[in-house]
């Protein structure tokens, strides 16, 4: 039987390894797969531990728009099921949970989505109808054409040092939002494609001896094409 001071040693060396990973993701929008794993991990500790996962960084609303923007990103289809199947609201809520900056990126990307869908719809979006989530994200991928270039080598604090304009300026520019729908949208896949879900998707064997990982671009352009958004 291990010790009591042994299991508050290990948690305490777990969420130090995750709170790393999170200053990682945040400083460079890069996640390796060893990295992901150990996200997917603590997942599925928290599952085990409470019989559900509960949200540690997002309140319900926040939480349920996250939902909802995984499964309009990688919807189920005939060959596979969706991010929201393969877990990436809960690896973004514990990356989140563990960093500042991402929990600043989402909660106000979040409430910029919420402020744009009322100004057109006079709703949030995730109460508005599926053709408004997905014509808002289109006008997102659109105006997001080449940030995705933009963030790789990049400080994540620079690149999105607009998020503090949301409330001023929400409703007079699309700029904001679409380096949100960029974060989202990497995030979102890498959590799907580093997943038991993913690694299925694309065949992945595992055993195999990894030293870092990054998403392969011919998956994002297969998952692009899965999604009703398209590619930006």
């Amino acid at each position: 039987m291990s010790e009591p001071g042994g299991r508050q040693a290990n948690e305490v060396s777990r969420r130090v390894l995750l709170q790393r990973i999170a200053m990682a993701v945040a400083s460079t929008g890069v996640l390796d797969l060893r990295a992901a794993q150990h996200v997917h991990k603590a997942v599925s500790q928290e599952k085990q531990r409470t019989g559900e996962y509960t949200p540690q960084c997002f309140n319900a609303g926040e939480y349920e728009t996250l939902q909802r923007l995984s499964e309009l990103m990688i919807p189920a289809d005939d060959h596979s099921g969706s991010a929201l199947d393969a877990g990436a609201p809960e690896f973004i809520d514990v990356l989140s949970n563990e960093n500042e900056e991402l929990a600043r990126i989402f909660i106000s990307g979040i409430f910029w989505l919420d402020r744009e869908m009322g100004r057109r719809q006079a709703s949030r979006f995730k109460d508005a109808s599926e053709g408004e989530q997905t014509r808002l994200l289109d006008d997102l991928a659109a105006a997001a054409d080449g940030s995705e270039e933009a963030l790789q080598g990049s400080s994540a604090g620079v690149e999105y040092a607009g998020f503090k304009d949301y409330t001023a300026r929400a409703d007079r520019r699309l700029g904001p939002g679409a380096r949100f729908f960029v974060w989202a949208r990497r995030l979102i896949v890498d959590a799907f494609y580093t997943s038991p879900l993913g690694f299925e998707d694309v065949g992945y064997k595992g055993n195999q001896y990894l030293t870092e990982y990054e998403v392969p671009q011919e998956a994002i352009d297969y998952v692009m094409k899965r999604s009703p958004l398209g590619t930006a």
